[in-house]
């Protein structure tokens, strides 16, 4: 028996389940949610666009979006590989109670259900947009379902 093949609107749907249970970026100091949607097409110029978007939202009156932002990109193991492996840490070297392990483990289920989900879609990525001494980093994986690509999204803060 094949499977299905994943469509951009199961995949959202299965990625819109996942961030209802938990949706935290272990890489950012702030409350960091994924939003999802998908999109005919996603270029570097609507990555760089969706960044400046959500950096004027969050910042602080006067904020200024930086003009030399960078998009750099990663492999979808290469993005997830190091927050997998410090929640394993964490679970392993805990020395609480049972109920001490919900939130690591409630971490490494949901990097785990979102790598999986992408895992299958072809030519996916991760891309960071960074600029210099600013605070914000956007964060974007990208899958991309025959015309069409499912974006899940956040502003990070790291100082």
């Amino acid at each position: 028996m094949n499977p299905v093949a994943p469509t951009a609107s199961s995949v959202l749907a299965q990625l819109r389940q996942i961030i209802k249970d938990y949706n935290y970026w272990g890489q950012s100091e702030s409350d960091s949610p994924l939003r999802v949607r998908r999109t005919k097409s996603i270029t570097d110029a609507q990555i760089l666009s969706a960044d400046a978007s959500m950096r004027r939202r969050a910042g602080v009156e006067g904020y200024v979006v930086p003009s030399e932002r960078v998009i750099r990109e990663e492999t979808l193991f290469d993005a997830f590989s190091p927050l997998v492996e410090q929640s394993r840490i964490e679970i392993r070297d805990m020395n609480g109670e049972i109920e001490d392990l919900r939130t690591p483990v409630e971490t490494l289920e949901y990097y785990v259900q979102l790598y999986s989900t992408f895992l299958p879609l072809p030519d996916t990525k991760v891309c960071y947009v960074d600029a210099d001494n600013d605070p914000y980093v956007g964060l974007f994986i990208i899958g991309y379902i025959g015309t069409e690509s499912v974006v899940a999204q956040a502003l990070l803060v790291q100082t």
